[in-house]
């Protein structure tokens, strides 16, 4: 007996196999994901957004564009080209080495405009484009590069690049719009960071010795602990007075006393790596930051800066030859020990902890190092 096969309109179904999806259904469910992945493109742009506003200076802002930025939208890498023809911006950045390549300032505008071809428009890189040998020079296996121009009133002010390793990234009329909107936004926010910073920076400097005052001395310390917490990495206070200072302005006088405070500051501050930070915080004290500095950095620059201004003369310039020496105090916070979280906390008893330690080496009659150490936090 023949058994009956119908081979006409039918499928065969595969054991184990899925169930067949239609054409319609597959439309359907990529569009489901078009809106699903833009979706989650809008709102970390909005998150994004929010934290570019509520930045509060300059070194904040280059932090979320550098840092935070790639980590929100999954890219490997950021850089940031800006035009600084006048070198305003390269005095405003404090510390903007740490980001090595990753930050670049442009005396000329040229570099720029041919990157976009005269036309400040987004643009997604792939490698067969040539422009790929002019950005993120130094990343290793970056085959794709968003091009992002910051302008002011039509003119080149800066441009982000954003890495990617695979076409991953498909840049649509929706994503376009998206992207333009933040290039807007981050022009108008570092534009803004700018003009407060450059009216931040006259209240934060000491006259005398053009280094930050104690206000601005406080700012940079909020700042330190919190990078320093972000990177695990260690942070050291140095507080540092000039020996006998009284007695020095007593017998030559104010002139004397304030080219000797100059001097200091310039002997020291000659001494420091880029990425560290000197304050003035009163008449005859400094204050240096010192990160990714633990303990033992610390006492070996502790000690070659009390040696350095030991063996230091000054001449004032009328005939007297002035020697000085300075005590000093010092605390390292490490966050793996010390894994604080009330930064402003930690801050005042940094601060506090090493002026306790610069006291004990003026009790010791000066001209001497002491080391102390945070006992407890709250956490």
């Amino acid at each position: 007996m023949a058994e009956d096969t119908d081979l006409h309109g039918a499928s065969e179904e595969i054991e184990g196999a899925p169930p067949a999806v239609s054409r319609a259904e597959l439309r359907e469910r990529r569009s489901s994901e078009t809106v699903t992945v833009n979706r989650y493109l809008y709102l970390q742009s909005q998150q994004l957004e929010h934290m570019l506003l509520e930045a509060p200076d300059l070194q904040a802002l280059l932090e979320i564009l550098l840092v935070s930025m790639p980590r929100h939208f999954s890219f490997r890498v950021a850089e940031l080209w800006l035009y600084d023809p006048e070198d305003i911006l390269a005095e405003l950045i404090i510390g903007g080495e740490r980001y090595g390549h990753s930050l670049q300032l442009h005396n000329d505008a040229y570099a720029m405009q041919e990157l976009y071809e005269l036309e400040p428009d987004i643009v997604l890189l792939d490698p067969t484009d040539s422009r790929m040998f002019e950005v993120l020079k130094v990343e290793q296996g970056i085959n794709f590069a968003l091009l992002m121009p910051l302008t002011d009133s039509g003119r080149m002010i800066g441009s982000l690049h954003l890495g990617l390793q695979d076409d991953s990234l498909v840049v649509g009329d929706q994503e376009e719009q998206l992207i333009a909107h933040l290039c807007t936004m981050i022009s108008a926010c570092f534009k803004s960071a700018v003009s407060r910073q450059q009216v931040s920076q006259l209240t934060m400097l000491d006259p005398l010795t053009q280094i930050s005052n104690l206000r601005g001395f406080e700012k940079d310390i909020a700042r330190e602990i919190s990078r320093a917490r972000r990177a695990d990495q260690a942070l050291t206070i140095l507080v540092m007075e000039i020996d006998e200072f009284d007695d020095l302005y007593d017998h030559y006088g104010d002139r004397s006393g304030h080219f000797v405070v100059k001097k200091v500051a310039e002997r020291i501050s000659s001494d420091l790596r880029a990425t560290d930070m000197m304050a003035r915080l009163s008449r005859s004290r400094f204050a240096l930051l010192i990160p990714g500095s633990g303990e033992m950095l610390g006492q070996e620059i502790a000690e070659r800066m009390r040696n350095d201004i030991e063996g230091f003369a000054i001449d004032d310039g009328r005939g007297a030859v002035l020697q000085v020496t300075v005590s000093i105090g010092m605390v390292t916070w490490e966050p793996q020990q010390y894994p604080a979280v009330d930064m402003p906390h930690l801050a005042r008893q940094m601060e506090s902890v090493a002026n306790k330690a610069l006291a004990q080496s003026q009790s010791k009659g000066g001209n001497h190092i002491t080391l102390s150490r945070l006992s407890t936090l709250i956490v």
